[in-house]
């Protein structure tokens, strides 16, 4: 029999794309999610699994709304092991794109506390009847990974990084 300490010992390295990216008309981020957590149950305790679901599922959303070319697609990548889930969502952005988010990591890198930041922002942008804008907070403050983004010739690639220990 393995036991729980030995099956989180198990490396996971997935990678998937989906494109164009205008043929995706249904909830692909939230099956991605659901499935990428049914697979790394098997092996990781359902704290990280949720965790990744929460990644994936927001990511692939920023991807899918933000995109900037509807006939390029996204690119998926998962690796976990033993000490750390990293999840990178790569898509097709324009650089004002990319600025936008760059600005908004630097903004809760830059809070002396991320969890006021988050509250502030919430009872903004229900004053001003604002949707959206609070997912890579929340994976942030709520979900504790560490976030930072690239931009390479017209690819805008989100990183997320959460360190397990601790956490099973």
């Amino acid at each position: 029999m393995i036991d729980a300490q030995k099956l989180a010992q198990t490396r996971i390295d997935a990678r998937l794309s989906i494109a164009p990216a205008g043929n995706v008309v249904d909830d692909v981020a939230g099956l991605l999610g659901e499935s990428l957590l049914e697979l790394l149950s098997m092996f990781y305790p359902m704290r990280v699994c949720k965790k990744a679901n929460v990644v994936v599922t927001e990511l692939v959303t920023n991807a899918l709304e933000d995109v900037s070319d509807h006939e390029s697609g996204f690119v998926l990548g998962l690796r976990i092991d033993e000490e750390r889930l990293v999840v990178d969502v790569t898509n097709r952005a324009t650089a004002a794109q990319f600025e936008v988010v760059r600005a908004r990591l630097q903004a809760i890198a830059d809070a002396p506390n991320p969890k006021d930041l988050l509250r502030d922002t919430i009872r903004r942008r229900r004053a001003d009847r604002l949707k959206g804008g609070l997912g890579l907070m929340r994976l942030a403050v709520e979900n504790r990974f560490c976030l930072e983004a690239t931009y390479d010739q017209g690819n805008l690639m989100v990183r997320a990084v959460l360190t397990l220990k601790g956490l099973a």
